[in-house]
């Protein structure tokens, strides 16, 4: 079975933060990386934590308004509401993977403060149109592009667009992980000076927290080869198990209740150490493969599957397609060796406080299925998921 996706991470770079850890215990070596040079970066243990110190640094009186694409994982809208202030929605449109700027203009009143964007599926939003809106209101615009990775691409946009933040996610299931981790871009010298200063207030994460998390990588990056993963999809389902529950309990950055309490940690020295070395030696070849294998897989399908067709800056760092039966089209996937998942991702819609009409372009995460992602698929098994999916009833 193709599995839905490999970790990127080497055994190599597994194996050296392994290596940092154990400097760590029998060398003493408590010394912080040099990393990152640039005086507008922070490391931080990740981009909730990112959240979490820059909504403690603007400490904004309860009842503001975090204008935000509606689409994010779940814990960065608790970030949120756990400091008294109040997410509001903008839809995403299906094909460019971006909000509306009118949609962003009618939302916009005196309580709106802050415009938090999350970038999808590792596409980037074309910003140009609405940064000046955001600027005209004296809004504060943050790019949340955890999942949008491609090297400094992002960066260079935002400081020619002005950006004010923008957050990096070296997270386990992200593109040129560290497993965990992530860097933050801060433009404004005196909010950063803020921001940083609390995250240095942070207790470091204990290296035996991390290197538990580089031990359990060990056993996901052997699990991910095609005859141990076969094994495992039929020994936990033969068990009348749920599979993606089972994968889920080994990918999840921060599992459990009280996030907050698990986030507000600074990476340990490995952890920094190792995310240093990801940063240092990301190659760029990745995106150009990932983008030949969505390419080869999508070309032949009808434009109702396809997702982010008009979106002009994608990474492809997953690859969601429509389906109107997702369940059974996962099912017959699967039976022809494709692992497909509804929950390849734990991204979540945030319902509008009062009920609005949804618009037809609006993106619908009850009809998404992930495709599995290796760039070691060969041609003909790129052309046979392909023609799986072309044919499908």
């Amino acid at each position: 079975m193709i599995p839905r996706g490999k970790l990127d991470l080497s055994f190599s770079d597994t194996f050296t933060g392994i290596g940092y850890c154990l400097a760590g215990y029998f060398r003493n070596n408590k010394m912080t990386p040099d990393f990152p040079k640039e005086p507008d970066r922070i490391v931080t243990l990740s981009v909730r934590t990112g959240l979490d110190l820059l909504l403690t640094a603007l400490n904004y009186p309860p009842g503001t308004e975090i204008l935000v694409s509606e689409i994010n994982i779940p814990d960065m809208f608790h970030i949120i509401r756990a400091h008294q202030l109040v997410p509001i929605p903008l839809s995403v449109h299906k094909d460019t993977l971006s909000i509306d700027p009118e949609a962003l203009k009618a939302a916009i009143n005196p309580a709106s403060k802050v415009l938090l964007l999350s970038h999808l599926f590792g596409s980037v939003m074309d910003m140009a149109a609405i940064i000046p809106i955001a600027k005209a209101h004296q809004i504060l615009v943050i790019e949340d592009a955890a999942q949008a990775f491609m090297g400094d691409k992002v960066a260079e946009q935002q400081q020619q667009l002005e950006t004010d933040v923008l957050f990096y996610s070296f997270g386990l299931i992200k593109t040129n992980t560290a497993v965990t981790g992530a860097v933050i871009q801060i433009k404004e010298p005196s909010l950063y000076l803020k921001v940083w200063s609390l995250n240095e207030g942070l207790t470091r994460q204990k290296t035996s927290v991390y290197l538990k998390k580089l031990m359990k990588v060990l056993f996901m990056q052997l699990l991910t080869t095609p005859t141990v993963y076969t094994f495992f999809y039929h020994f936990i389902t033969k068990r009348g198990k749920d599979f993606d529950e089972a994968l889920a309990g080994f990918t999840r950055g921060f599992p459990g209740q009280d996030v907050l309490k698990k986030i507000r940690f600074r990476p340990s020295i490995a952890n920094h150490r190792l995310l240093e070395r990801k940063w240092n030696n990301f190659s760029p070849e990745v995106i150009s493969e990932r983008k030949k294998l969505a390419a080869a897989i999508l070309n032949r399908l009808p434009e109702a599957m396809k997702i982010g067709t008009l979106n002009k800056n994608h990474s492809y760092w997953v690859l969601p397609i429509y389906s109107e039966s997702p369940d059974e089209l996962i099912k017959h996937l699967r039976s022809h060796g494709f692992d497909a998942t509804a929950k390849a991702s734990s991204l979540i819609r945030l319902a509008p406080l009062t009920p609005v009409n949804e618009l037809p372009c609006a993106l619908s995460l009850t009809q998404i299925i992930y495709l599995p992602m290796d760039i070691l698929m060969n041609n003909s098994t790129r052309e046979q998921i392909s023609l799986l999916l072309l044919n499908y009833p």
